[in-house]
């Protein structure tokens, strides 16, 4: 057609779909990370994750996308069509102080914060599973068959647990990066040129996220339970 046909009310509607269900997925991924901090690193603690806590999980994600995606409707920033302008989205090209500041605290709460979030939770996650791993091997000097065995099993829980782990953060790295990447990069150099069909690339691939992150996190549900279960024991 040669243009957006939704017009500019449409652009404006389809950009904030897109970056509210966007960064409530991404939120819900930093989320699901604390949980399973807290079940697999304190699976005896005085908090125990419930369905009130899954609850307050999702409806923390959901309204944390929508205070940080509905100020351009109002004016501080805006939604701009992108990439070969088929789809519209937050406008990382303007180059007024409102819109450069609310893209820039947009980049650091919206993406920033729940990376940090996953990275650290994961990272805990694994530091907690392999100190477990070395008390187990430390037990096997005076041992029976059974300890033997337990330390094998708490080996297999660790590699399960890093695959889970690697299998996570890069699908998270893959989806989110190159798009965050690409926003902040046309931000902080103003005179950076990017071919509007590479540009289309990260964008796609950001969109995406929404199609196999349920995949990954129902696929590894699974690993998730016995992990909890072996650490309980």
């Amino acid at each position: 057609m040669g243009h957006f046909s939704l017009g500019q009310a449409g652009c404006v509607i389809e950009g904030f779909a897109v970056a509210f269900f966007g960064i409530a997925s991404l939120c819900t991924v930093a989320v699901i990370s604390v949980e399973r901090f807290v079940v697999v690193c304190y699976p005896m603690g005085s908090v125990l994750f419930q369905t009130r806590h899954a609850v307050a999980g999702v409806v923390l994600s959901w309204v944390w996308s929508f205070i940080w995606n509905t100020p351009p409707l109002f004016g501080w920033g805006s939604y701009e069509l992108e990439g070969i302008r088929t789809s519209c989205a937050p406008n990382w090209n303007g180059r007024d102080g409102g819109n450069m500041s609310y893209i820039i605290l947009y980049f650091l709460l919206c993406f920033a914060l729940p990376f940090s979030i996953i990275m650290l939770s994961y990272t805990r996650l694994l530091w907690t599973l392999h100190q477990v791993n070395l008390s187990v091997l430390g037990r096997q000097s005076r041992v029976s068959k059974l300890q033997v065995s337990a330390g094998g099993s708490t080996q297999r829980v660790q590699m399960q647990v890093a695959r889970m782990v690697v299998v996570m953060v890069l699908s998270f790295l893959v989806t989110w990066l190159p798009y965050a990447s690409m926003a902040l990069a046309v931000i902080l150099v103003p005179s950076l040129y990017i071919d509007p069909v590479i540009a289309t690339i990260p964008v796609f691939l950001a969109k995406s996220s929404t199609v196999y992150n349920p995949i990954i996190y129902i696929f590894m549900n699974r690993q998730a339970s016995t992990i909890c279960q072996h650490c309980k024991l």
